[in-house]
């Protein structure tokens, strides 16, 4: 086995609602390795969008188990390689966030929502980046959101820019199930929202946010080398009223709620998968012991009834947070997955 290199890669994201361009920080991940394949399928290369308040580093331990899985199992590498690996991030979490501050405070911009993490997305693919490439994405929750909505320039072409889609814990509803006028709706929304704004955000130091984080859900639950990954990349150093040196998450805690109560953006990707059932496999992943998310919405996401008829669900032992919380269960899981929209495409649609 051999180490995964990363290179960081800066996209100018086309302004959107408003908003002036913004740039998107996506890590590029490749993996040399000494072993002589000859894949029936040959190479693919894997797109990864992260959930709200998360970073794109946190794909690293999945993707590590996820190189080792594929090669070390030799039904999985006569099928495919990973050639590659993608992880675009969110304009307003993470290094993004950083090389976007100045243009925030200038413009008193918050609140960037899905739709524009969207364009960035959807940049990644026409300005060439993945040009030729068989591409599957794998979706977290809201990233999801993100990858429906950056497909939508892609329809008139007819042509999906991916080969297949894993879709993970998608925050995900359609109109009958959650919408402005939906009580039960509104009362989710303003819970999630308090619940988040009731966390903390500022530390003394690394230290005492760790402390913290282990003893809240859903950090607690986290696999370490995750957790380690977002207290590395999702806080920075900062200073408090009084000057004094503080860590501070980079995405805030307001900036997460804010995300909630955008309904259209969830109607938008599930019409979007609709769309795509037709043409390419897709496969839904839920935590079997989610509490989050209502039960009704992860119902529509996978009603056939409605044309979202799925390739497979599966489940992982976890909760809402299933890549953090089981990234070796997951990686091993996404693997079979790969193998099965690549060398099982037609039995599936």
């Amino acid at each position: 086995m051999s180490t995964i290199q990363r290179e960081k890669v800066v996209i100018d994201t086309p302004p959107v609602e408003g908003l002036p361009s913004l740039k998107m920080v996506t890590n590029h991940y490749t993996r040399t390795t000494s072993a002589r394949m000859h894949p029936s399928y040959g190479d693919v290369a894997l797109v990864f969008m992260h959930g709200l308040g998360q970073t794109k580093e946190q794909w690293e331990p999945v993707l590590t188990k996820l190189w080792d899985e594929v090669e070390g199992n030799k039904d999985l590498s006569r099928c495919y390689t990973i050639s590659e690996a993608w992880t675009p991030e969110w304009q307003s979490h993470g290094e993004s966030a950083i090389l976007n501050k100045s243009v925030f405070a200038r413009d008193n911009i918050q609140g960037i929502s899905v739709s524009v993490w969207a364009t960035g997305l959807a940049a990644l693919f026409t300005q060439g980046y993945l040009k030729n490439k068989k591409v599957i994405a794998v979706g977290f929750s809201i990233g999801n959101l993100a990858i429906l909505n950056g497909f939508r320039p892609f329809l008139s072409s007819g042509k999906p820019p991916v080969i297949g889609l894993i879709v993970v814990e998608p925050l995900m509803f359609d109109r009958e199930t959650s919408s402005p006028d939906h009580p039960k709706s509104n009362v989710m929304v303003k819970l999630m929202k308090k619940g988040i704004q009731s966390q903390a955000e500022n530390w003394s130091d690394r230290e005492a946010a760790r402390q913290y984080l282990t003893k809240q859900l859903p950090w607690s639950q986290w696999e370490r080398s995750v957790l380690e990954s977002y207290l590395q990349y999702g806080l920075e150093d900062s200073t408090d009223a009084t000057g004094k040196p503080v860590v501070k998450l980079i995405c805030s805690r307001a900036e997460e709620a804010s995300t909630y109560g955008r309904y259209l953006e969830s109607w938008d990707a599930l019409s979007m998968l609709e769309q795509l059932c037709s043409s390419i496999p897709i496969h839904v992943v839920f935590g079997s012991k989610d509490r989050l998310i209502p039960r009704e919405w992860k119902a529509s996401v996978v009603d056939a009834s409605k044309g979202r008829k799925v390739a497979g669900v599966h489940q992982i032992q976890a909760s809402h947070m299933v890549p953090a919380e089981k990234p070796e269960d997951f990686a091993r899981l996404v693997s079979q997955l790969i193998q099965d929209i690549v060398c099982n495409p037609l039995s599936k649609l």
